[in-house]
This record gives C-alpha cells, structure tokens and sequence, in this order.
C-alpha cells in the first residue's frame, strides 16, 4: 500500500491512472498476441484494482458510475475504431473515461463521499 499513500494521504489520480492502463495495456496485450481473452483478462484484473481504490477513497455509488463509464466507453471505442482507428479511438476512450474517473474520485476529506 505504500505506493498509494504519499505523507498519509490516498491520491485520487491513481484509479484514473489504472483505468488508463488497463484499457490500453488490455487492448495493446489482445492486439499483439491476436489472444482477446488474455487482453480482457488484464482489463479486468486491473480495472477491479482500480473498483477497490475508488470504493475505499469514494464509495460505492461513484465506483458504480466509474464502471459503468468505461463500460460505455469500452463499447464506445469499438464503434470509433472504424471511423478513427483502433489506437486513436483507443487513446480518446482511455483518456476520457481516466478523466471521469479522476473527477468522480473525491479528494480524501472531502464531504463529497457518498455511499
């Protein structure tokens, strides 16, 4: 857990930053090795890690929306791929929804928590 605290304080960017990750890290992984499993599998993985930091830092009504955000946006990237190509349409759906994320995360002490 030391890579989540800095000075006691649990950092908020770190849910987007695994949600950038695993959206990308995800699909590079399934576009290289043609295995989709293996590359949703890694999806999952982390995107789960990122779930339970934004449960403990935010609650679970905003993880719930988080999910539900890059879930869209997961679908969201296959309809873009055509029209833009996979990576582009990969990198504005990865940055998006880690923007969302971040916003949704609240800032450890703040009244915004909801559960």
């Amino acid at each position: 857990m030391v890579i989540m605290k800095y000075k006691g304080v649990v950092s908020r960017a770190i849910p987007a930053v695994l949600v950038f990750i695993a959206l990308t890290l995800g699909f590079t992984l399934a576009e290289l090795t043609d295995i989709r499993w293996l590359g949703g599998m890694v999806m999952i993985a982390i995107g789960a890690f990122a779930v339970f930091l934004m449960i403990r830092i935010s609650g679970v009504l905003r993880a719930l929306i988080g999910v539900v955000v890059v879930v869209v946006g997961f679908f969201l990237s296959h309809v873009l791929g055509p029209m833009l190509g996979s990576y582009r349409a990969l990198i504005l759906v990865a940055t998006t929804c880690s923007v969302v994320v971040y916003l949704l995360t609240c800032r450890k002490g703040s009244t915004q928590r909801l559960r």
